[in-house]
């Protein structure tokens, strides 16, 4: 008989002690995980700090990059100051210390020398920065050439935005840990570029690309370097992204090429009308926008009338300019009006945004709508802020002197010194002009020389050139109007620029009108658009006061002068539909006499205000507007698309039973970094949410473990009483990870791939 074989002795079973020192240990470190992945880690915090920069960098065909610098070191040092606060302070208290910091930088480098010692901010420093840095906007916005030289103002205004940006990054991407958000404000200098109309070079992008494709890839990257795992994978990303990002300017269209305008609400529902500003841009407002309606007239003569916006008497080193507005209510608001067949007329607005609104060119009087004032040095019927302008009807008078041929013989153009005045840059333009004349010629003979020569052979409309200082960005002002004189071709801008330099060279005042030209003829009066706007040049002839000079070939409509044998294409567009009626004019007792103005007076809209064009009732949808709106649409569904397709597949999982509710727990942790391989069972599932969250399984949890275990060895029925367990449990997940994760839960759910780990990764 055989000796019974030695029993293998079980092996010593873990003490409860043990096992709950093992869960605290886990508890402990999930706990800490956490409190890690709230804050950014260091590969992170070093990408946010570039990111302003990198995105900077896009104005470089705008800014010339001088600015690198001091900018560089702002932003960093709004970054660096932010992150040695945060080690001591709550995370907002920190960002708040960062901004007292940049304040500081912005105030020493744009009021210096008003500073202590040139850095410690005083009143007086921080009341010169304000002007400074307005001044650097200023010169930004109005620069006459590009690359703008960053020095002076425009260098503090760039490093101030480069503050801003570095405080909006560390609020955005720190304080509330949505650094995607983030990129999309440290992205928006790109747009400069485009303001600026400029094309510029698709390169300039790359680096804002590479800084936001390492923000995006940071937190993967540091979560694995905390875990001791490699990061190479991250990192293969990011070199990805960044090689993507190098290679799209070769395939990409310029900016400027892609015809896509997203709509605001209000573009939307009403059409876009242009802005009557006061200070004109003569260089790309005056170009031929898009038709828009802005207002319609009638006469009590029957005829049509070109209206005056403002004026621009000053001759600057850039061209013809407003000066500084002086409100009064003369008898006659042009001055010499009261020369010449009188008229009157009824204007109403259209719904425009205005800072001036138009009058007869030659205006006698004018019933002053509330809250407008004459400007007297501009010639300008002014509007206060928010004046409302839709529907507005009101009365101007004036009077009709069109033939130059009918001026006063033998008189002069005298009393008008500060209009015959222009700049040294203008000399060449003004020794052209007194060429044209003799010394005994009078007024009358001095401007149809002028006019002569303007009109004289072939001088062709064109909207297509690019005169510095008069039409765009860059060059040197008066030398491109000369330029403008040898090739005779350009638009009203230049015609209106040249003809008022050259008779102030040959001894007459004059000076250049913005308006509109007289419009589109529609049942009872002329309907006028954004197309309609020009700008032509006035003289003064004693005895017949300021007078239309008129160049323009054709007056804006695109046609050559008598003399020419071409016709270039109109600019004017198609003449507005007779689909409404134009205000009916109502004479007024004292209507002959210009020389009295209509007392001043507020008139509200007339009771069939919606009879002009863009005024009416109802809703006018822009067909373009809407496909720019579908377009925006079509682009967040593909963005909502992975989000849409994960709730799918949750439906179709919890449809399952048990085992489908422990899948969806298995897919969240995948959304999560956690991996777990394709034999995982619901055990490994479960070990991996205690890990995941630091706690032991929540009743819920354990109740769809259970279930799934005992689905597995039974092929009866399945409860799906497991929905509201499973959302349960997967909240809890997901309130472990940080904002950035659970966004790309939403947005672009990793479990959607289907990747599974070949090892045990359980904290990926």
């Amino acid at each position: 008989m055989s000796a019974p074989a030695p029993t293998r002795p079980a092996p010593p079973a873990a003490s409860d002690a043990s096992r709950a020192e093992q869960r605290a240990g886990r508890r402990a470190a999930g706990r800490e995980r956490r409190r890690r992945l709230d804050r950014a880690g260091a590969v992170e915090t070093i990408a946010l700090a570039l990111l302003p920069l990198a995105w900077l960098w896009a104005t470089r065909s705008v800014i010339e990059p001088d600015w690198l610098a001091q900018a560089g070191f702002a932003a960093l040092g709004v970054a660096l100051a932010a992150w040695l606060a945060r080690q001591v302070l709550p995370t907002f208290a920190a960002t708040v210390a960062a901004a007292v910091v940049g304040l500081v930088i912005v105030l020493a480098t744009a009021g210096a020398e008003e500073a202590v010692l040139g850095v410690v901010p005083t009143p007086a420093s921080f009341e010169l920065a304000m002007a400074t840095l307005a001044d650097g906007v200023e010169d930004i916005a109005w620069a006459l050439q590009t690359p703008i030289p960053a020095e002076g103002p425009v260098l503090a205004a760039v490093v101030a935005a480069a503050v801003v940006l570095a405080l909006h990054v560390d609020l955005l991407g720190h304080a509330l840990r949505v650094p995607a958000v983030a990129i999309l404000f440290a992205a928006a200098p790109a747009a400069l570029p485009l303001a600026f109309r400029i094309d510029a070079p698709t390169w300039d992008l790359v680096p804002g690309a590479i800084a936001s494709a390492l923000v995006l890839a940071a937190p993967a990257i540091d979560e694995r370097l905390d875990l001791g795992r490699g990061a190479l994978r991250a990192v293969a990303l990011v070199v990805a992204a960044a090689a993507a990002a190098s290679v799209l300017p070769l395939v990409a269209p310029s900016p400027r090429e892609i015809a896509l305008d997203l709509p605001t609400v209000d573009d939307l529902f009403r059409p876009v009308t242009p802005v009557l500003r006061t200070d004109i841009d003569l260089g790309d407002e005056l170009r031929r926008p898009e038709a828009r309606p802005v207002f319609t007239y009638s006469t009590t003569d029957g005829q049509p009338i070109a209206t005056r916006l403002m004026t621009l008497p000053l001759a600057g080193d850039e061209g013809f300019v407003s000066v500084p507005p002086e409100a009064a209510l003369p008898d006659i608001l042009v001055e010499g009006a009261e020369t010449g067949a009188p008229m009157q007329m009824t204007i109403r607005m259209s719904d425009v945004r205005a800072e001036s609104l138009p009058v007869p060119d030659r205006a006698t009087g004018a019933q002053v709508p509330e809250g407008a004032t004459w400007d007297t040095a501009n010639d300008a019927l002014r509007l206060e802020d928010g004046t409302e302008t839709a529907g507005l009807e009101y009365e101007a008078s004036g009077s009709r002197f069109d033939d130059l041929e009918a001026l006063p013989v033998g008189t002069g153009s005298t009393d008008h010194g500060a209009e015959l005045r222009l700049p040294d840059a203008a000399g060449d333009i003004a020794a052209r002009g007194a060429a044209l004349v003799d010394e005994g010629m009078d007024a009358r003979d001095r401007v149809l020389a002028v006019r002569g020569f303007m009109t004289d052979g072939l001088w062709n409309y064109s909207e297509q050139l690019d005169l510095p200082g008069f039409a765009g960005a860059g060059g040197d002002g008066w030398g491109a109007l000369e330029g403008f004189l040898e090739t005779r071709s350009g638009y009203c801008v230049h015609y209106a620029s040249a003809t008022t330099a050259l008779l102030r060279g040959a001894g007459v005042a004059s000076r250049v009108v913005v308006g509109f030209l007289p419009g589109d003829e529609i049942s009872g009066g002329w309907a006028v658009s954004t197309n309609e706007m020009h700008a032509w040049a006035e003289a003064w002839v004693d005895g017949a006061g300021w007078v239309r000079v008129e160049t323009t070939p054709g007056a804006g409509t695109g046609s050559v002068s008598p003399d020419g044998a071409e016709v270039t294409p109109s600019a004017t567009p198609t003449p507005t539909p007779d689909e409404s009626e134009a205000p009916t004019p109502t004479p007024t007792p004292d209507a002959s006499d210009p020389a009295e103005p209509t007392p001043s007076a507020s008139v509200g809209p007339s009771p069939d205000a919606s009879g002009g064009p863009g005024v009416g009732p109802g809703v006018r949808i822009d067909p373009e507007a809407v496909l720019s709106l579908l377009a925006g649409l079509g682009v967040i569904a593909l963005l909502l698309l992975p989000w849409g397709l994960r709730t799918a597949l949750r439906a179709l999982r919890l449809r399952r039973g048990p085992p489908g509710a422990w899948d969806e727990l298995r897919a969240t942790l995948a959304d999560l970094g956690v991996r777990l391989p394709a034999s995982a069972t619901a055990g490994d599932v479960a070990e991996a949410i205690e890990r995941r969250t630091g706690e032991p399984l929540t009743p819920a949890a354990e109740r769809v473990k259970l279930a799934a275990e005992r689905a597995a060895f039974d092929d009866g029925p399945r409860e799906r009483a497991h929905d509201g367990d499973v959302q349960g449990v997967r909240e809890a997940l997901l309130d472990t990870a940080p904002p950035w994760r659970r966004a790309l839960v939403l947005l672009l759910p990793p479990s959607l791939l289907g990747v599974v780990a070949r090892d045990r990764d359980d904290e990926g």
